[in-house]
């Protein structure tokens, strides 16, 4: 299954990547606009990084190898799982000579343009066939395919969310829902995707707080992400075929038992349909049609419900109440609870102050009410 063939191969985790240094050149301090390179030497990689996958620092060196002393890469961060990592790299040097070969993995690298590519600027090599790419729009995409040899130039400013996905991610995928796997990703490089942008629009603020992405988080947009890139540029786009029937009644009842016991989210998609007897997008598939929305959505409905209910009825603090409900801190649960109730918990705790509802809290993670 998706997570079980993946975990054995990488640490499971969300990080930092943290300060590393490359040879001949200054510490580069992995932190949003924080991160300063200059580097003497930079016609190869250390050997004994040659292979490393293509994200976070690794993919900072590959695009730094070659260039010129005042280039470098001022910010990157990166998150990374084992089904797909995530990395944020800013150079406003841009990329003024053609970097270095990626080496090969069995992987795509899917980018996405946070600001506007000078038309006519952009270059690419594949397989040592030349494009000029032209102009590339915020949000525009491309598909890397890391199996070949593939190497760019951009002497502009850039900003870029590069989606690394190994094609185990996508043969799991394929293979739960029984379709063909895929061959191949592809795109015309600056297609734009306004479903890929919007999420990455919409990740971008939790890149710096690693305690957003938990397991469940991470496993939702993982599927949802990959489902899209299949159905939108594989060489085989059949779209997912649509499961008719919900969770059975005692499947539901589980399922709800289980987000009780980990309202922080450290629950896996896969431990939830293994639970309940299902592969992970057939149980993705169930669970919407059972309860009308995903299962991190609702984890974080159930998260809000809970809040209201110790608002209501107790006198705790809003640390405590935030805890309690499974968020990270006061401030996520004030910034959750607005968007979902339109109003911030204290607002609300003052204009229900007067419901009466039994709360009886265990362990500080499940919650049973009744009038």
């Amino acid at each position: 299954m998706l997570l079980r063939k993946l975990t054995k191969q990488m640490h499971l985790g969300v990080v930092f990547l943290k300060p590393f240094k490359m040879a001949g050149r200054l510490p580069l301090e992995i932190a949003v606009n924080k991160t300063h390179t200059r580097e003497q030497n930079r016609n190869s990689a250390p050997p004994s990084e040659a292979q490393a996958s293509a994200y976070g620092t690794q993919m900072a060196k590959y695009f730094t190898m070659n260039q010129p002393p005042h280039v470098a890469i001022d910010s990157a961060v990166s998150v990374v799982r084992p089904q797909m990592a995530i990395t944020r790299l800013i150079a406003r040097s841009g990329i003024p000579e053609r970097t270095a070969s990626i080496p090969s993995e069995k992987a795509y690298v899917v980018s996405v343009h946070l600001n506007h590519a000078n038309s006519g600027d952009w270059e690419l090599w594949t397989d040592g066939k030349y494009t000029k790419t032209g102009a590339w729009p915020v949000g525009g995409v491309a598909m890397c395919d890391l199996e070949s040899n593939s190497s760019i130039r951009n002497p502009g400013p850039i900003d870029w969310i590069h989606y690394h996905v190994p094609r185990a991610t996508l043969d799991s995928l394929t293979d739960d829902a029984r379709m063909p796997r895929v061959k191949r990703l592809h795109c015309v490089y600056g297609t734009s995707d306004p479903a890929v942008y919007h999420l990455t629009q919409l990740i971008l603020p939790c890149l710096n707080r690693p305690e957003m992405f938990s397991q469940l988080f991470m496993d939702s947009l993982t599927m949802t992400i990959c489902s899209h890139l299949v159905a939108q540029y594989g060489q085989t786009p059949e779209a997912i075929s649509q499961f008719k029937g919900g969770l059975a009644p005692w499947q539901r009842r589980r399922v709800v038992e289980l987000f009780k016991e980990h309202l922080d989210g450290e629950v896996k998609l896969e431990t939830l349909a293994e639970e309940c007897r299902l592969s992970v997008s057939h149980f993705a598939r169930s669970f919407r049609r059972s309860f009308g929305t995903s299962a991190h959505r609702y984890l974080i409905l159930q998260r809000v419900e809970i809040a209201k209910a110790l608002l209501s009825e107790t006198n705790n603090s809003l640390v405590e109440i935030a805890a309690q409900a499974g968020f990270s801190d006061q401030a996520a649960l004030t910034r959750t609870f607005a968007n979902l109730v339109g109003a911030t918990p204290a607002k609300w705790r003052r204009e229900h102050s007067g419901r009466r509802i039994f709360v009886e809290i265990s362990k500080g993670k499940s919650l049973q009410s009744q009038e």
